[in-house]
């Protein structure tokens, strides 16, 4: 002992104080890397508890060889190893700061206790502000926007208006352009909404926006789940075709974009069930009055995943908001995907301008961003509308999940959780997202062995025209019914995926060489147990028949009698007939309790 501590006192100072520094070096990166790791929860617990007590076996080991090269005069071992600990701990470095990378951006994919909410009074382009008195206002108390904002846009502004009560935007938005009402109270999501429905096509142009409020308020959403990864689950993506560079500012959601999303991690099975926007279905915060299931929306996340539980009996365990506009971001950053275009179109950019339109020709082709993001947009000029842009959706979904789990470099994947960071808000928790780690590497494991491993099994509702009437504004627009056969095979799909039901064996299986093999494809071509109740023509009919047909259907008659100078009298029909109704045929009977006819009279 005394001739180690004599040795000690003739070392060379320097060398003791580099030492001392590089302990320190070392010790600062290993602490910091330490937690790093500790935080990756549920992510190669036995291989992190490894690299931790290595760490610390190193520290201690280093500290005591490199005092006894000191000590001894070994320059070459003490340099080497002050050298490779001073490495280490750059390594640590590096390492640490792409695990915090990690640890953040997943932080930002979780919903937030508070979120910035925006909300506007609009009016038409060619409305002076001050001719603004008579304004409609959404009366649901829990619409942050619509109604909470709309309420501190008053306060702030010191408004005298008349306001209006509305049930729901679309007769709103109907009263608006007819000059029923001066301005209107909406949303912040309001022009992407409307811009979707024929009418109001050009509603950015035809309409500014008068006064403004963004507040930063507690979020109305109370969705969570306690669902491993580890077992089935289902996941619902909700499209928000926002402007907005990130998910932030595009708190209101616009439902245009439904998408139902099962995995089985033991199988490595996927479903995709993409629900048609215009889906007449009751609606679970309208006390299960039906309409489109994208008006579910104006209700919030959690009206939009309790009326599709609704629909299709299957607990929803997560769900992601997805700013579709971070679509060109993603897939940016994937080095673009291949995708089966399927009809030749143009679309708008990005930004919603045909100045820079994004023109595809039939085939499968190599997408970038601009170009993936227009054929999930795509619809006016498709033969079957919304319902080909959904499988579209479907197929970039289906390239892009394959396109994520083959990432090569770390820069690849930062790049791509950047991009997801900014567009996905999802009710995962930090801790569950980062337990997903053990999926994704199952599915490259066995992709890297096999490529048809993730198996992705799409689904296709079968529908069928269900054109509604609106009582209070008379005006018809687009919806679609179901028919149950298929909606219900659809859901046979997806609780199998689930492991809720048990699939039936297949008994017999005839097999024809000259007939190409399809896969099935979930509801596809089943068209049975349609609930279709429309009303008819009753033009040309008796009073007593449309008396009949009237209580059969729950449906009050009301009668006008009609002369030659009234524009509902019927020169084809004889007198004392039905000339006309109020109601064309064809709508559903949904929300129809009355519907006036028309009948022909002479003059006294």
């Amino acid at each position: 002992m005394k001739r180690t501590l004599k040795r000690l006192f003739y070392t060379n100072k320097l060398k003791m104080i580099f030492y001392l520094f590089a302990i320190v070096v070392f010790l600062v990166p290993a602490i910091i890397f330490s937690i790093s790791l500790i935080r990756l929860n549920g992510i190669e617990t036995t291989i992190r508890i490894i690299v931790l007590f290595l760490i610390t076996c190193y520290f201690f080991y280093y500290i005591y060889k490199c005092y006894y090269y000191i000590v001894n005069k070994n320059k070459v071992k003490y340099y080497v190893s002050t050298i490779f600990t001073i490495i280490l701990a750059i390594i640590f470095i590096v390492l640490s700061y792409f695990i915090n990378i990690v640890y953040g951006e997943l932080g930002n994919l979780t919903q937030k206790d508070t979120s910035l909410y925006t909300g506007y009074l609009i009016s038409l382009t060619d409305t002076d502000k001050k001719d603004i008195k008579k304004v409609g206002m959404i009366n649901d108390t829990g619409d942050i926007e619509g109604f909470k904002i709309a309420n501190m846009i008053i306060k702030e502004n010191k408004l005298k208006l008349d306001l209006e009560s509305y049930d729901n935007y679309d007769d709103m938005m109907y009263d608006l352009y007819n000059n029923k009402i001066d301005g209107a109270f909406v949303q912040n999501n309001y022009l992407s909404y409307f811009s979707m429905d024929e009418a109001y096509f050009n509603i950015a142009s035809e309409t500014k926006v008068v006064y403004k409020k963004s507040s930063m308020e507690k979020n109305n959403i109370n969705l969570s789940s306690n669902k491993s990864l580890k077992e089935p689950f289902t996941v619902l993506l909700l499209g928000v075709d926002s402007t907005a560079d990130s998910i932030d500012a595009a708190t209101s959601l616009n439902g245009d974009t439904l998408m139902l999303i099962t995995f089985n991690p033991k199988t490595l099975n996927a479903t995709i069930f993409s629900i048609p926007r215009d889906l007449y279905v009751p609606i679970s915060c309208r006390k299960g009055n039906k309409a489109k299931i994208n008006s579910s929306s104006a209700g919030g996340i959690n009206c939009v995943i309790e009326t599709i539980k609704d629909l299709i009996d299957i607990d929803i365990d997560y769900y992601a908001k997805i700013n579709f506009r971070g679509v060109v971001d993603l897939v940016e950053a994937l080095d673009g995907i291949d995708v089966e275009v399927t009809y030749p179109f143009c679309e708008q950019d990005s930004n919603r301008s045909f100045y820079n339109q994004i023109c595809l020709k039939k085939g499968f082709q190599h997408l970038n961003g601009e170009q993936a993001l227009a054929y999930a947009r795509h619809r006016h000029s498709l033969p079957s509308g919304d319902l080909q842009r959904i499988q579209n959706q479907q197929l970039i979904v289906e390239a892009m999940t394959k396109k994520i789990v083959t990432l090569n470099t770390v820069t690849e994947f930062k790049d791509i959780l950047s991009a997801i960071s900014n567009n996905i808000v999802t009710n995962m928790s930090r801790d569950q997202i980062l337990s997903s780690y053990n999926i994704l590497k199952d599915m490259v494991i066995n992709l890297i062995s096999d490529k048809d491993a993730l198996i992705v099994s799409k689904a296709y509702l079968e529908v069928y025209d269900n054109r509604i009437y609106n009582e209070r504004n008379g005006t018809y627009s687009a919806a679609l019914g179901y028919y149950d056969e298929s909606l219900k095979d659809i859901i046979k799909m997806m609780k199998i995926n689930l492991e809720l039901e048990t699939a039936e064996m297949i008994t017999d299986f005839s097999f024809d060489a000259n007939t190409p093999y399809e896969v099935k494809v979930a509801g596809k071509g089943l068209k049975t147990g349609a609930n279709i109740r429309r009303t008819i023509s009753l033009i040309g009919k008796t009073v007593s028949e449309a008396d009949s047909w009237g209580s059969a259907n729950n449906v009050t008659i009301k009668k006008e009698y009609v002369t030659e100078d009234n524009p509902k009298y019927n020169s084809n029909v004889a007198v004392g007939l039905i000339a006309n109704q109020s109601i064309a045929a064809g709508m559903s009977l949904d929300n129809i309790n009355s519907m006036t006819i028309y009948i022909n009279t002479v003059n006294e």
